[in-house]
């Protein structure tokens, strides 16, 4: 049977019907580890998402990360917000989350992640593989609504697929990154098709320049929880470990020029690798 990849024409890839029936089965066999960094995403609640706390995922997608965490912290009262573009990842996260919600308040909100966000005082925000399909300034603008929306004590979790800095490690990336996925199931076919499809649509940077957006968004103290070649897991608080707040409406905002210095630094272009 064709993979869903397979239907898309070049840079043509989208989160249509077909992707939202596939994508459980899709992602975990696409995205390498993708069942640990899920569970290393919620283990960080047991630390960063009290009683009564708030989590916001953006990105959502089916809703795997929130049931992870409502089902580690089952007799724990909590808030999720749940975003995603795409009505019908939201109505399947609804439907998958019946069961593990109880008395809990979980919340769908069908936007484009960089609009502004409905919640507020999150103790926990995650984004696991969205950020890659924005435009940098997009990425910087989610990133910073969600660190305005943020508890004082808020901690941030990014996932994302980022190209290595050496073209040396990024060749050993693209054929191990293969490799995974034709191990669990993926025809080479496929995994070509993929990549064809998300040319242009799915964009890889650097760590550094993961860790820039970061910054430049208001968030501090970045450290990368998680690395596998080009898979990584990277997390941030609002404020820094001497109490530092880069958010506008908490501390010392960040200009524009700060920004787009993130956005588009003085340095050599990155070396290309494939997507996932």
């Amino acid at each position: 049977m064709a993979d869903v990849a397979e239907s898309f024409s070049t840079g043509g890839w989208e989160f249509n019907a077909d992707v939202v029936d596939h994508f459980p089965e899709h992602v975990r066999a696409s995205v390498p580890f993708y069942e640990q960094i899920q569970g290393l995403v919620s283990e960080v609640s047991d630390w960063y998402l009290p009683t009564g706390g708030v989590f916001a995922d953006l990105g959502a997608s089916t809703g795997v990360t929130a049931g992870q965490i409502l089902r580690r912290h089952c007799d724990r009262d909590m808030t999720a917000h749940l975003y995603d573009e795409q009505p019908l990842m939201l109505e399947r996260a609804a439907k998958s989350l019946e069961s593990v919600v109880g008395s809990r308040q979980v919340h769908y909100h069908c936007q484009a992640v960089q609009a502004p966000l409905a919640h507020h005082g999150a103790d926990m925000t995650v984004s696991l593989f969205t950020l890659q399909f924005l435009r940098l300034a997009d990425r910087i603008t989610a990133l910073r609504l969600a660190c305005n929306a943020a508890a004082d004590t808020g901690v941030l979790v990014v996932a994302e697929k980022i190209r290595p800095s050496d073209a040396r490690w990024a060749e050993v990336a693209v054929d191990c990154s293969h490799d995974y996925k034709a191990a669990h199931g993926i025809s080479d076919a496929a995994i070509r098709a993929k990549a064809r499809a998300l040319r242009g649509v799915l964009v890889p940077h650097s760590e550094d320049m993961l860790r820039r957006i970061i910054i430049a968004a208001g968030w501090q103290a970045p450290e990368v929880l998680f690395r596998w070649h080009s898979w990584v897991v990277m997390g941030a608080f609002a404020r820094g470990p001497n109490g530092e707040d880069g958010r506008p409406d908490h501390g010392q905002a960040r200009t524009r020029a700060e920004a787009d210095s993130a956005a588009h630094p003085r340095r050599r272009p990155e070396q290309g690798t494939d997507q996932h």
